[in-house]
């Protein structure tokens, strides 16, 4: 193979991580392990960005020979070294009032009768920012400190939306390095560079983003640049020369609601499907979202399939002494309205008319747990359905389970569908795009069911708890998963596409 640098261009990365994070990870391991020069550009602003980054080399979730670098971090330095520090809270000539909300540490200042500041300090006692108000108590600035107690960001507020209107970043001199204009929809407009590198003024910050990734670029050999977000497509598409390779990986649904073949395309997808051309690789993680967008757009030469491999699972964790409960049913999902937990619960509804000791357990964590909980109380289902929460154990979870569930409006590939299958334990889902139809085989490891019906979902629930023979079956089907989306054909079509781009 000959040399190649493989750059992936990401948005952030943190600590705790989502499923898109964790792919663009697991495939920047994989092509290290390989020896494969690996970088990762990252463009959001993260304050802590080589703090989060030596995390992840520490607890082993990125291999310590993967540069990783952030377009703030880069140009700003440590940022904010000759700003002032404001890190006393009884600040002489105020009167500090303690916030209401006992698990924030924040302080009011008032002077003369007036609301004149908010400070707000982490769990460990360091300053993370400073809101300014005016004498209607409109805030109108906010500075950001770094742990060392130097502001590195300042933001100016519209008065209007209390929305940043305009942000000043400061490099390791206190100096202000870049200025951004923001729409009032949040988004950086016009942009202007004091850095001595690219000093100018920009139309977007894409433009600037362009010109630090060309020349991080310049210094490395045959680039390869994986775009794995639709907000980065047209950035790595612009990038413009003979010797730099550009893929693009499809995470998700790209249709409008109700996300199939009968809806317009989302909006947010448009920076893919405008520059489809300009990519060297388009990698698809299922069959049917290839088929449906080459139905559109035709016939793709540079297109592949390469599928999320199943999560290596020790085999002790299988052997381990768990006993499955044949009347309990386990999802693993975000509290959000994608994965239609209402209908699920109301499905369950259905279960529990025919098995009263029927239990539901939904694994997860999100922003419509109160509107879960008040659904369950209103269908009279809090002994059977309950909201755990967060589990560090899934496959154990999935283990003591009779069957798991996937109600989804729409999924990019669907993991929890291979982590559920690896541990054994059948899968119902609905069948919609992308992922149930690639992953559930009808009737040999789980069904599929029509998407939105709850009676048919809750019978298929009712099979599975009360026949032993045929749940059993499904389960020894369910372990072939291993085999279909291994971890060796994961990295096999990788290294490939890599060596052959």
């Amino acid at each position: 193979m000959k040399k190649k640098t493989v750059v992936f261009v990401f948005n952030s990365l943190g600590v705790v991580r989502g499923g898109l994070s964790n792919a663009v990870l697991k495939r920047a391991n994989t092509l290290v392990k390989y020896n494969i020069d690996v970088i990762i550009l990252t463009l959001s602003f993260q304050p802590e960005f080589v703090g989060v980054v030596n995390k992840l080399y520490e607890r082993g979730n990125l291999d310590k020979k993967i540069k990783v670098l952030n377009f703030f971090n880069d140009i700003l330095g440590e940022g904010g070294g000759k700003r002032k520090k404001e890190d006393v809270i009884n600040e002489k000539g105020f009167y500090v009032f303690k916030g209401g909300n006992p698990d924030i540490n924040g302080y009011r200042y008032y002077k003369d009768g007036f609301y004149v500041k908010y400070k707000q300090y982490d769990k460990s006692g360091n300053l993370m920012f400073v809101d300014y108000m005016n004498e209607a108590r409109h805030r109108y600035q906010r500075d950001e400190y770094n742990k060392k107690g130097e502001m590195i960001r300042s933001r100016h507020m519209d008065q209007n939306n209390n929305l940043p209107r305009l942000d000043r970043y400061f490099n390791s001199d206190g100096e202000c390095a870049i200025t951004i204009w923001v729409d009032g929809k949040g988004n950086a407009k016009r942009v202007i560079s004091f850095d001595k590198k690219n000093q100018g003024e920009y139309a977007q910050l894409e433009g600037l983003y362009n010109l630090w990734i060309k020349e991080i670029l310049s210094g490395v050999s045959s680039p390869v640049v994986i775009s794995d977000s639709r907000n980065t497509d047209s950035l790595v598409a612009g990038l413009k020369s003979d010797n730099i390779k550009k893929v693009a990986v499809l995470h998700n649904n790209h249709f409008k609601s109700p996300f199939d073949n009968t809806a317009e395309i989302n909006k947010l997808w448009n920076p893919f499907f405008d520059n489809i051309n300009e990519f060297d690789r388009i990698v698809f993680l299922t069959e049917e979202q290839k088929e449906d967008v080459e139905r559109q757009y035709g016939p793709l030469k540079a297109s592949t399939v390469i599928p999320h491999a199943v999560p290596h699972i020790e085999k002790s964790q299988l052997e381990k002494d768990v006993k499955r409960n044949p009347y309990l049913v386990v999802t693993l999902a975000r509290y959000k309205k994608q994965k239609r937990l209402d209908e699920a619960i109301e499905a369950f509804s259905y279960v529990v008319e025919e098995l009263p000791d029927a239990q539901y357990h939904i694994y997860g964590f999100g922003d419509l747990q109160e509107d879960l909980e008040t659904l369950i109380q209103k269908l009279n289902l809090t002994n059977n359905v309950k909201l755990i929460g967060f589990t560090s154990d899934p496959i154990k979870t999935y283990r003591s389970a009779a069957c798991s569930i996937l109600t989804s409006d729409f999924e990019g590939f669907g993991l929890v569908l291979t982590e559920s299958l690896a541990a054994g334990t059948p899968v119902i889902s609905y069948d919609i795009k992308y992922g149930p139809k690639d992953i559930v085989r009808n009737e040999v490891d789980g069904y599929l069911v029509p998407k939105g019906n709850k009676k048919e979902l809750a019978e298929k629930i009712i099979t599975l708890m009360t026949n032993n023979q045929l749940r059993e079956e499904f389960s020894n089907n369910a372990l072939e998963v291993t085999e279909r989306f291994s971890i060796d054909k994961y990295e096999e079509q990788w290294l490939d596409l890599i060596d052959k781009i």
